[in-house]
């Protein structure tokens, strides 16, 4: 019997999709800040659909927003999705930026709303983005100079297009734009919808669904609920119920082991040598903050100026984070504001235009609970010493190594019932009660098929700040299996608040490149990646982590048969074991800074 299952939703492209979509997509909507800070009415363009024809004769339909003064005018190019007009996001810096003397040209991409042509993410978003930037700078009111903007799609597109290498492309500033990485870093995550190898079933289903029509005329939303259709096995014809006109989930499905599709598409593989300057912007809650950092990373190999800013908040909810709020159950209520439209604009206008250099340090990020800005000249800071917990065979999580023999610890993943999806980093699922981010875990906690490892309550405040990996050794029955991780911190009452996550599918232990089954009952050393985070733990609260099979429908069901998954239906129990003992310790690493 299926016990009910809890799903969160995550803010989605800024907010104000969830307007765009309408009233069953309404989760989609972030915090109540949020929502207001991208309800601008903004003016009409003054050149409406344009068309811009593309080396192959495509026309991409492209509106013109001109601020007051006349001559050559600095240019912001926006390209989404999600139509250019009614977009809250596109509105809102139309608003800003026009008053500040900046053009702004925003464009449907190719096979979307007003666009010609047939859409995919992102097989011609370099390209389509590069001959746009050839019809900016030879219009009268350009200076010659455009910076790119947008969150999610809107910044994914970006890095395509900085991988052209336009000269004209002089700043960029993608925002929670993680989904375009593909494999740099040795990450696989492509569009956000891959995690640890498993798919991310409500975000991948419920935006194909929504959104991923491939011509004009599909373009818009499609009325059903994807919380009616995330537990229906396969999951590939997920979406087929969801609209009858094709899109690419299902490649998407098939191909995540094939690096020829995803080479084509356009995600960045780590070769690319970027040269535009970047602002990169993101929360500590949006499913990509491991890859925006590896992007960091990607772009300043290629020697141009990387600024990286991590907030408070989840997909796209920067804004709502500069200032008080609450993100999911825990309140952040920061000592200064960071300020992100002020240091969105000043780069852009310092890149663009020659005004003054910002002062933004390579990284800077917001450390929850303790409520203040900090900033770091690399990720993790220099200062943070690795920290290692282990897994003791009596549910805890020690400083000591394990001395002695200590039983095995089991659990029993049954795909028929998984572990419910709370919190966290899930979006799309429909579900209008649903919330996402750090949100109180006690509700599963009892659960028989989740182990618990508990530390002591912590004699002083503890920071962790950097990525958080745990090395496990697992046995299991079945050639395949997940590992879900969840890291909370409890407080004296015993409330268990999600901290941050991550998964693994388990034939991916050695590399995304190096699928293996398993022998059902040997042992096998797993590292399995847990999100960044800065967060404070106070003195008397304790760390726990949450070991499981499955997080749903955050995440696609191992069906524990070793197959394909994406095509099948049959299912089996896995019954896993986590070893922990003197000669194979399971261990927590993580970062901690000084006070």
């Amino acid at each position: 019997m299926k016990r009910p299952i809890a799903i969160a939703a995550v803010v989605v492209a800024a907010a104000a999709v969830g307007l765009a979509l309408g009233a069953p997509w309404r989760d989609l909507l972030g915090t109540a800040r949020d929502v207001v800070a991208w309800q601008v009415q903004a003016g009409q363009p003054d050149h409406a659909d344009a068309m811009i024809a593309m080396p192959d004769g495509v026309r991409l339909a492209t509106d013109v927003y001109l601020p007051g003064e006349t001559g050559r005018r600095p240019t912001v190019l926006m390209r989404l999705p999600y139509g250019k007009r009614s977009y809250g996001e596109v509105r809102f810096w139309v608003d800003q930026l026009t008053r500040r003397g900046f053009a702004v040209v925003a464009q449907d991409m190719r096979g979307r709303h007003a666009s010609e042509g047939v859409f995919a993410p992102y097989p011609n978003a370099g390209r389509d983005g590069a001959a746009t930037l050839d019809w900016i700078v030879a219009q009268p009111w350009s200076n010659g100079r455009v910076g790119t903007l947008g969150c999610s799609a809107l910044g994914e597109a970006q890095l395509m297009l900085a991988a052209q290498g336009h000269p004209a492309h002089r700043a960029m500033v993608p925002i929670a734009a993680g989904g375009a990485i593909g494999s740099a870093g040795g990450n696989r995550d492509y569009f956000s919808v891959f995690e640890g190898g498993i798919f991310a079933l409500a975000t991948g289903a419920g935006w194909f669904g929504a959104q991923g029509g491939k011509t004009p005329a599909r373009s818009g939303p499609h009325p059903i609920d994807p919380a009616s259709t995330l537990d229906h096995l396969p999951i590939i014809d997920i979406v087929r119920q969801m609209r009858p006109d094709p899109t690419d989930y299902e490649a998407f499905l098939r191909n995540f082991d094939v690096p020829g599709y995803w080479r084509d598409a356009g995600y960045v593989t780590g070769k690319e040598r970027f040269a535009t300057p970047s602002l990169l912007v993101d929360t500590w809650h949006d499913p990509g903050i491991r890859s925006t950092l590896d992007l960091a990373e990607t772009l300043a190999r290629g020697g141009a100026p990387v600024s990286t800013i991590i907030a408070a908040g989840t997909h796209c909810g920067y804004l709502g984070s500069d200032g008080d709020t609450v993100v999911g159950d825990l309140a952040v209520s920061p000592e200064t504001t960071f300020g992100f439209v002020d240091a969105i604009v000043g780069f852009l206008d310092h890149h663009l235009a020659d005004g003054p250099a910002p002062q933004l340090p390579p990284l800077s990020y917001y450390s929850l609970v303790e409520d203040r800005w900090r900033s770091a000249t690399r990720w993790p800071p220099q200062a943070a010493t690795l920290t290692r917990l282990y897994l003791t065979g009596d549910a805890a999580l020690s400083p000591a190594r394990p001395t002695g023999p200590a039983a095995p610890r089991r659990l029993r993943s049954d795909p028929a019932d998984p572990v419910p999806s709370i919190g966290g980093a899930l979006c799309c699922t429909g579900d209008p009660e649903a919330r996402s981010g750090p949100v109180f875990q006690n509700a599963i906690e009892g659960r028989d098929d989740l182990l618990l490892y508990s530390s002591e309550p912590l004699r002083a405040p503890l920071l962790v700040a950097g990525p958080i990996r745990a090395r496990l050794r697992i046995s299991a029955d079945v050639p395949d299996t997940d590992v879900v991780l969840r890291l909370t911190d409890v407080d004296p009452e015993g409330r268990s608040l999600l901290v941050q996550e991550g998964a693994l599918r388990l034939r991916y232990r050695d590399g995304f490149d190096r699928p293996r089954l398993m022998k059902p009952g040997e042992i096998y050393d797993v590292t399995i990646e847990i999100r960044d985070i800065a967060y404070l733990f106070r003195a008397g609260h304790r760390l726990r982590l949450h070991v499981a099979g499955s997080s749903f429908p955050r995440l696609a069901r191992n069906l524990n048969t070793g197959g394909t998954n994406h095509s099948e239906t049959a299912m089996t129990v896995a019954n896993i074991a986590v070893h922990s003992d003197t000669a194979q310790a399971s261990e927590l690493i993580l970062y901690a800074l000084p006070d």
